[in-house]
């Protein structure tokens, strides 16, 4: 699991550095170098203002890679990488990366896993030869896997606590339904005695020697020392038989609304989830729905924060998200209200959805709205790491770089009914998942609803963790 490491204080490498007014896409892309490393694509930006680096390595399966009774094996392999090994401890190896001023981390989605390093260019070959080891030779000790463990287990078992988080565990699980990528990536309670030293280390194994793999760098010129070091000491190695998880085009689901509550004891307030799993064919404008979302709920200035707070009271803030993967996209709108409230809150959402769709919005209204999202739209990538990480969504999704850098120009384009009828498409309330999440004496307001939402299903918050 992730420690908390020293962070390095250096700035990342700016956005507008590279989309500067009056630059050129060439210009862009010129800061842009391919690379190859012993068979393996980099993607390279030289940055010599800090004499700092940001890696990011790439591997092209996740935790669909899992086979039956691992659910969660490929997120713990990789963050209780720094659990041990046969020569140092998980303290000494914590030590010895915070000495470096080196961070590292993990994560872990569906359809593909990352490795993340930032530290100091003068110590990148201690810091990396380091990381290697650890990809290499962990040996995840039992007596720390299952301390480590316990604590995860912990804090499952308490998430009941936290009505936000519990939302959004069970909320994504349902509205996945019935898809490949519902189950939680990290598992559940039941699954964490299955993750053994060995199961953890062929798992690693797998990832290390049998998948494509890419890698993100930024750095001055010395920062390319880690060729050496990816090959010599993680022993990388591409070839055309590395492996690619291409998950067949799932069959088409068809949306239809559901109305659901988990009741949870002792609860003062009530969590809301309206949204549903999206379809390829309804993720291929991004722009479009990028627009529409902010459009909806991407700030104060949104329709729905107007509608639900400023005019109502009904809650301190909404937002709403249109986002996609390689092969499919969800979209929700996420907020939360007294339990006096509940009935009223979910009521002028829809209304408000509803109107949009039906009598639709002003040029003048989306103009703000655009102008705001293209004005706060470079502080998303200030940081290396998150600007690599937009890069690597776009290798993974196959799309150019050239999106992140004509974003302005694409999102002007849509006019006022265009995003008008993507938000009533995306989001009309006869095709939600309508998700409450509180205490159980908020039912009989819900149950009041039914004739318009339909059937309220009661279901256990328990099965999801």
């Amino acid at each position: 699991m992730k420690k908390p490491l020293l962070l390095l204080a250096a700035l990342g490498l700016s956005f507008n550095a590279f989309a500067a007014s009056g630059a050129k896409p060439v210009a862009i892309e010129d800061n842009i170098k391919r690379l190859k490393w012993n068979g393996i694509d980099v993607v390279y930006i030289e940055d010599n203002r800090f004499p700092t680096y940001d890696l990011t390595i790439y591997f092209a399966d996740g935790a669909l890679s899992e086979k039956k009774g691992q659910n969660g094996l490929s997120i713990h392999a990789f963050n209780l990488l720094d659990s041990g090994t046969d020569k140092l401890s998980q303290k000494e190896i914590l030590d010895q990366l915070e000495f470096l001023g080196t961070e590292f981390g993990a994560d872990v989605t569906h359809e593909y896993s990352t490795v993340t390093v930032s530290g100091l260019t003068k110590d990148l070959k201690t810091s990396m030869t380091q990381i290697c080891s650890l990809m290499r030779s962990a040996t995840y000790p039992e007596n720390v896997i299952k301390k480590e463990l316990q604590l995860e287990r912990n804090g499952l078992q308490s998430l009941v606590a936290s009505p936000q988080g519990l939302s959004e565990r069970v909320f994504r699980e349902i509205s996945l339904g019935g898809t490949p990528y519902s189950y939680p990536v990290a598992g559940k309670l039941k699954d964490l005695a299955t993750y053994t030293p060995a199961a953890l280390r062929a798992q690693m194994n797998y990832f290390l020697d049998n998948v494509k793999k890419r890698v993100y760098l930024t750095g001055p010129k010395s920062a390319l020392a880690l060729e050496k070091i990816l090959v010599d000491e993680c022993r990388f190695k591409g070839s055309d038989s590395d492996f690619v998880r291409a998950v067949d085009a799932p069959k088409k689901k068809t949306a239809k609304r559901e109305f659901i509550f988990v009741p949870v004891p002792d609860a003062n307030q009530v969590q809301l989830r309206i949204g549903r799993f999206l379809n390829y064919d309804e993720t291929n404008e991004r722009n479009l729905d990028a627009l529409a979302s902010d459009f909806l709920g991407g700030g104060f200035t949104s329709r729905l924060m107007r509608e639900v707070r400023v005019k109502r009271g009904l809650t301190y803030s909404i937002g709403s998200f249109i986002s996609s993967q390689k092969q499919y996209g969800r979209a929700g709108i996420s907020t939360f209200t007294k339990n006096q409230t509940i009935d009223r809150l979910i009521e002028v959402i829809d209304e408000a959805v509803t109107k949009i769709h039906t009598e639709g919005i002003t040029e003048e209204d989306l103009d703000r709205s655009t102008q705001g999202m293209i004005g706060a739209y470079p502080f998303k990538f200030e940081s290396n790491p998150a600007f690599l990480g937009q890069l690597l969504l776009l290798d993974h999704i196959g799309k150019p770089y050239s999106d992140l850098f004509d974003f302005k120009d694409a999102v002007k384009k849509y006019n006022a009914k265009d995003v008008a009828k993507k938000i009533g498409d995306i989001f009309g309330m006869k095709k939600q998942t309508i998700f409450v999440l509180g205490d159980k004496s908020i039912e009989p307001k819900l149950r009041a609803l039914t004739k318009k939402y339909g059937p309220l299903k009661v279901v256990d918050y328990k099965q999801y963790l």
